[in-house]
């Protein structure tokens, strides 16, 4: 049993050596040819990982080779590298070589040329940089490459002597070139490369395959598989230059020699004839000017041979040669592509720049028959093409596209032929819907320029280069607009001609699919609304009822209880400090404290109806009839029982407030009822209940907010100044600009009533700028009556520090009038935003304040939290101690050495220090005898008008 199974695993052992072999001798069956290429270069590229290559000189030595029966391998390295290879036998053939004398003693090359070859100048700045540019310039170059022997003549004509550098590789070339070490660089290559540095193509060669001048037996083979690869495929070398084509679409440049140029700078205008009588290809609007496809053309001539072209558009193709024939116009836009009909008409062609396809057109649901009568344009290559096709007689010649169409539709023509573009237009955009496109192209037709046979040769090569510039696709876009438009222009008529079946199945369809919806809709409509209205009468987040619901059922229970709505109240129970809560514990934890709340309200033996409000952090309910007293005592209770929470393992308190507003009789509505509630929430201390003296402030500060810009328009805020004075000399040295408001219809309004208001609706910032302006021409006006100027501070709110454009419209400020006398005062809340990045912003603005030349004044200095680091951080020139440490020292050792101790650190840090609310002589000579210089307060003035202050200054300055 052993030997028997040895021998069945070495019978399979042999076998799969035999099988080996086999396919070793099938794979070594054709000869593998060694092909040398460049190891780096615009012409040679490695697509992916895989190795593959591809470029023009891989591609067609891989297409050759299978010709030649023959497997390829390729092997790299630079271009001197590849030749010496080729001469020591170590690759077969080199690709894309110039046939130069040097090189053929060592070479045999091909019979027939394997592509064209280029030598391309490349300029850090492009061809500006030839023409435009002065003084000599360094090229780098390959030298194991063709070395084109023009290159001195271009440079000659540019005006620009050179001098060259030989790069190993192009690696190192171009690396040089990055650096700005060299100029640029020229390089023999058939891909033209960073065409964007482009600044001259010269030097056009056949490029041939070459093999070792002793190995004739390969060339020939090579020679004969090219032998064939021309017979079967003419156009390979123009495919694969197609291909591997670098430009694209308007990154093309085009490049002019110095004759170009000159031609262009002596003809700044181009007079240009087109046929133009098919839409969409070239047509006459009724403003009598070229449109469609050609017009495209027309205006990329302008714009980049950078001349005007005069575009005459006419019916006739005849006068259009004569025209240009006869030297009336410089270039016929469009004519069939035949250099010997051109030459007959005294004409020059350019190459061709676009190829239009002509199809049939034919009645919907007909045949062609055997002899069709065809309706076509009036043009000689139609007649010729179509006479020989369809006979003379059979043809009905138009003098437009839309003639041809309407000769089928009128039965005078069996077929029209006619360009592809205008039929696919015309069909789309549905003038002629019982008519269809069979879709075939009939025959096809080249579209070139043409130019007079007397005119300068050097236009005819402008063209013919900014057509390889313009490329093939350039009107594809405009064809493809056109024929969306056609579509959206299509008119209903014409659908329902193209697809009557469609359109009447879809139109059923929809009406047995909307009587069903409309059936369905009916059933489901009422379990929907139901739905809906829970939807709306329930708070998303607490799953409790909301004030919408709260309003509706509330009116209905004070309609029913008309007696008893004297004493019902509606509560609004609110956390005080919701902003606080929701950014350190989150949002949930106001749902969840608002959720146990309206729960607690609900189970209340007081309460007719309760809901909640998520997005004011609230809570709300309507109560039974109760007194003040016993309302206020059970609110109390409950609030002191809510107010903690719990939020994971911690418990949080989360103070509560209450504001409550009696119905009264006869009840007020409910939602009224509900924003008194709300106001009196704001203010209360846990809770405030609403009377007429919170509504009379709600009114006046409603007037005031309506009020005020209209206020600010007629200058009802005025300044007044108080005075500031040396405590020692008793002199006046400076003032605080304060506002006051004289309304027309409110009266005399001191600060108090309305800067707390301003600064919560944003119009203090509107009101600073008033105040600013009004001082600055105070100042300046003091200087031109000769009045002594002291420096009078104004105020600036904590809100200017984030205002957009307010560094802007200070400069504005200071370019108009001046910083002399004019102190900035700002508190520390300034700078108190909760962001860093916030803080560090007004630091940035009132340091550009002090650079303008403001003095800035710190107000209040010593209440609350004084954060000391604003010291070290802001130019501040003036410390102002706020009253209330003032009076703590009267009665307080300590205090009085805090004080103290605060103007020596105003001092030692540079400032002056100033306490405000000076109003008894004791405080004065407290102040003095702690080293404090200045003062300001009603014992030395109260605050005055103008007109009072300028008659103290004269008296005190």
């Amino acid at each position: 049993m052993e030997i028997k199974g040895s021998s069945r695993w070495l019978a399979v052992l042999v076998g799969a050596a035999l099988c080996l072999e086999t396919a070793g001798t099938v794979q070594a069956s054709r000869p593998v040819l060694r092909v040398g290429i460049h190891d780096a270069g615009p012409d040679i590229g490695v697509a992916d990982g895989t190795g593959a290559y591809h470029s023009i000189n891989t591609d067609y030595m891989q297409i050759l080779a299978s010709y030649a029966g023959m497997d390829v391998v390729f092997v790299r390295g630079t271009a001197r590298e590849c030749e010496e290879r080729l001469v020591r036998g170590e690759v077969d053939v080199l690709p894309g070589l110039v046939r130069t004398e040097a090189r053929s003693r060592t070479m045999a090359f091909s019979r027939l040329p394997m592509g064209r070859g280029y030598t391309t100048l490349y300029l850090r700045g492009g061809q500006e940089a030839l023409y435009s540019g002065e003084g000599s310039l360094l090229l780098g170059t390959l030298p194991g490459r063709y070395q084109s022997a023009q290159l001195p003549e271009v440079m000659r004509e540019a005006g620009r002597p050179f001098e060259t550098e030989g790069f190993r590789d192009y690696h190192a070339l171009m690396a040089a070139c990055e650096a700005g070490t060299i100029d640029g660089y020229f390089i023999a290559n058939q891909g033209l490369g960073q065409m964007g540095a482009a600044a001259a193509v010269f030097d056009v060669n056949p490029l041939y395959f070459a093999v070792r001048a002793d190995n004739t037996a390969l060339l020939t083979r090579l020679d004969r598989a090219a032998d064939e690869l021309a017979i079967v495929h003419p156009q390979l070398i123009d495919d694969l230059d197609g291909l591997y084509e670098r430009w694209a679409g308007d990154s093309r440049p085009l490049l002019l020699d110095a004759e170009e140029r000159q031609f262009l700078a002596e003809h700044k205008t181009l007079r240009v004839v087109c046929v133009a009588r098919e839409r969409p290809y070239a047509y006459i609007r009724e403003d009598g000017k070229l449109h469609g496809a050609l017009k495209r053309i027309a205006e990329r001539l302008e714009q980049d041979l950078g001349v005007a072209v005069e575009v005459e558009p006419l019916t006739e193709a005849e006068a259009a040669y004569a025209r240009v024939a006869s030297g009336e116009a410089d270039i016929c836009l469009n004519m069939a592509w035949d250099p010997g009909w051109a030459a007959q008409l005294g004409m020059d062609q350019t190459v061709p720049f676009m190829e239009s396809y002509y199809t049939l057109v034919l009645r919907r649901g007909s045949a062609m028959p055997a002899a069709p009568r065809v309706a076509c344009l009036d043009s000689r290559f139609a007649d010729e093409v179509l006479r020989q096709a369809f006979g003379e007689d059979h043809l009905v010649r138009e003098s437009s596209v839309a003639a041809c169409l309407a000769a089928v539709r009128s039965g005078r023509a069996d077929a029209a032929c006619i360009r592809q573009e205008a039929a696919q237009y015309q069909t789309m955009r549905g003038d002629f819907p019982d008519l269809v496109s069979t879709g075939a192209v009939a025959y096809r037709k080249r579209i070139a320029m043409g130019v007079s046979n007397q005119a300068d040769p050097v236009l005819l090569h402008l063209l013919d280069k900014e057509i390889r510039c313009m490329g093939p696709d350039v009107t594809d876009a405009y064809f493809a607009q056109q024929t969306r438009r056609a579509i959206e222009e299509r008119s209903v008529f014409s659908y329902l001609c193209n697809y009557p079946f469609q359109i009447l199945g879809g139109v059923l369809v929809l009406f047995l699919l909307g009587a069903l919806w409309f059936l369905r809709d009916r059933r489901q409509r009422r379990s929907h609304m139901q739905r809906l209205q829970e939807t709306l009468d329930h708070d998303r987040y607490t799953g409790l009822h909301n004030v919408t619901w709260f309003e509706r059922a509330g009116n209905k229970v004070i309609r029913a209880g008309k007696d008893e709505t004297a004493q019902l109240a509606v509560v609004v129970i609110k956390a005080a400090q919701p902003e606080v809560i929701a950014a350190t514990y989150g949002r949930e934890a106001i749902v969840k404290l608002l959720r146990r709340l309206g729960e607690q309200l609900l189970e209340m033996p007081w309460t007719k109806l309760a809901a909640t409000r998520t997005n004011a952090a609230s809570a709300v309910c309507l109560t039974q009839p109760m007194e003040r007293d016993d309302l206020h005592g059970t609110l109390f209770h409950l609030m002191r029982e809510s107010e903690y929470l719990e939020v994971g393992h911690m418990l949080v308190r989360a103070p509560l407030v209450a504001g409550v507003c009696y119905l009264g009789a006869p009840p007020m509505d409910l939602g009224t009822a509900l924003n008194n509630a709300t106001l009196a929430a704001e203010s209360a201390e846990p809770i405030g209940f609403f009377n007429s003296a919170l509504q009379r402030d709600t009114l006046l500060q409603s007037r005031m907010e309506s009020l005020q810009q209209g206020a600010l328009e007629r200058g009802e805020f005025h300044i007044w100044y108080q005075p500031k004075y040396d405590l020692v000399t008793r002199k006046c040295v400076g003032a605080e600009a304060l506002v006051r408001w004289q309304s027309a219809e409110l009266g005399f309004l001191p600060p108090g009533k309305f800067i707390s208001l301003f600064e919560s609706n944003g119009f203090i910032t509107q009101l600073d700028f008033y105040n600013l302006e009004h001082v600055m021409e105070f100042q300046r006006d003091c200087k031109e009556k000769g009045l002594p100027v002291v420096p009078i501070s104004v105020n600036q709110s904590r809100l200017h520090m984030r205002e957009k454009g307010y560094l802007r419209r200070i400069h504005a400020l200071v370019e108009r009038y001046t910083t002399e006398g004019i102190e900035l005062e700002l508190t520390e809340t300034a700078f108190d935003f909760g962001s860093e990045a916030i803080h560090e912003h007004s630091l940035a603005v009132v340091t550009a304040l002090h650079a303008m030349g403001f003095v800035i004044d710190m107000d209040d200095f010593g209440t609350g939290y004084s954060d000391l680091s604003l010291l070290n951080q802001l130019p501040l020139d003036v410390m102002k101690i706020d009253r209330s440490l003032l009076l703590a020292s009267e009665g307080s050792e300590r205090m009085r050495i805090v004080l103290k101790m605060m103007i020596d650190l105003g001092h030692s840090l540079g400032m002056r220090v100033i306490c405000e609310g000076i109003e008894t002589e004791a405080q004065e000579e407290l102040l003095r005898a702690v080293g404090c210089e200045y003062g300001q307060g009603f014992l030395y003035g109260r605050p005055m008008q103008r007109a009072d202050f300028e008659a103290f200054l004269r008296a005190h300055a």
